[in-house]
C-alpha cells in the first residue's frame, strides 16, 4: 500500500535513496510488515510504501518489491539501503537491474 501523494513527492522532491525493512508482527497478526522509506530535506522519515507478508522470505520480499516497483515505475539511479538480509539483497538485484544496493551497519 503507499499514498498517490508519497509517491509523487518521492518522485518529484526526494534523492532516489530508499531504505527497505520488515519487521515480524506479534500476537494476533502474524507475519511480517514490509516498510520502504527515504529521509526528507529535513532529515524526517519519509513513507514510500508498506506491506504484510507471512514472512521474511525471497518471495514475500519479491512480491513487495514487485509492487514498489509498479508503484514507482522507472526511476534512474535508484539506490537501496537494508540490513543484511539475504533475501532483501537477492530480490533487489532481481528486481530493480539497474539499482544499488548497500548495506547500513
Amino acid at each position: 500500500m503507499s499514498n498517490g501523494a508519497s509517491l509523487r513527492g518521492f518522485q518529484m522532491c526526494m534523492r532516489p535513496v530508499i531504505v527497505v525493512d520488515g519487521t515480524h508482527l506479534k500476537g494476533r497478526f502474524q507475519g511480517t510488515m514490509f516498510v520502504a522509506t527515504t529521509q526528507d530535506e529535513n532529515e524526517q522519515m519519509y513513507p514510500i510504501a508498506f506491506g504484510y507478508g507471512d514472512s521474511k522470505n525471497n518471495l514475500s520480499w519479491e512480491w513487495f518489491l514487485d509492487c514498489l516497483k509498479g508503484a514507482l515505475g522507472h526511476i534512474d539511479e535508484l539506490v537501496f539501503i537494508s540490513d543484511r538480509h539475504a533475501s532483501i539483497e537477492a530480490e533487489i538485484s532481481k528486481v530493480f537491474l539497474y539499482a544499488t544496493h548497500t548495506i547500513c551497519c
